[in-house]
């Protein structure tokens, strides 16, 4: 890991200061000594990946394209201290995985602070690969403490809408999320 500068302290600090104020079963801050699901060898694997959603990810496509060995590390929330020399490994393919919601997009802001990582989680091309893009009934409203957070993602992760794209962007500006859940599900079901 790599010495953080005083921009990036001061970011960490707002957004462990945010989810600190604004727990409400939305904004996770799990006890430290609460352990995360770990799986595979970090020292070894040649793709690293950081879920809050990890029962999920066998559903996610396109995972067997990434570098293997492959070691996931879940944990809903913030991460931890002990999180990080995991999710560090050996690897520098580092992905995220998570909601299309305030507090996986501040998780993911937090982390990459931290290391080099990269968004991998529901955007609008997560959905077209899916194919659930078009299925409006898998949007969920935003909580209050996750509305008012729409106005700090800017300040805390500049980048947030170029990470979603423009659909999921609209998502939240429209008061909603999309979670792993309903973007990964089988449409065919329902139809």
């Amino acid at each position: 890991m790599a010495h953080m500068n005083q921009a990036s302290q001061d970011r960490v600090d707002e957004i462990e200061a945010w989810f600190l104020a604004h727990e409400d079963g939305e904004f996770g801050v799990v006890p430290s000594d609460y352990a995360s699901v770990r799986i595979g060898d970090a020292a070894t694997a040649r793709t690293i990946v950081y879920t809050t959603k990890h029962q999920c990810l066998r559903r996610i496509r396109n995972l067997s394209q990434l570098p293997e060995p492959i070691a996931t590390l879940g944990r809903y929330g913030l991460p931890t201290d002990d999180d990080l020399p995991f999710v560090c490994g050996s690897s520098p393919t580092r992905i995220f995985i998570g909601d299309c919601d305030p507090p996986d997009i501040l998780v993911f802001a937090w982390l990459r602070e931290h290391l080099p990582i990269v968004w991998h989680g529901v955007n609008d091309d997560f959905l077209e690969r899916h194919g659930t893009r078009s299925l409006n009934w898998i949007r969920i409203p935003l909580s209050a403490a996750e509305r008012k957070s729409v106005s700090v993602l800017p300040q805390l992760c500049p980048d947030f809408r170029t990470l979603l794209g423009k659909y999921c962007s609209s998502v939240i500006d429209d008061g909603f999320k999309i979670e792993l859940e309903g973007a990964v599900i089988d449409s065919n079901v329902f139809a």
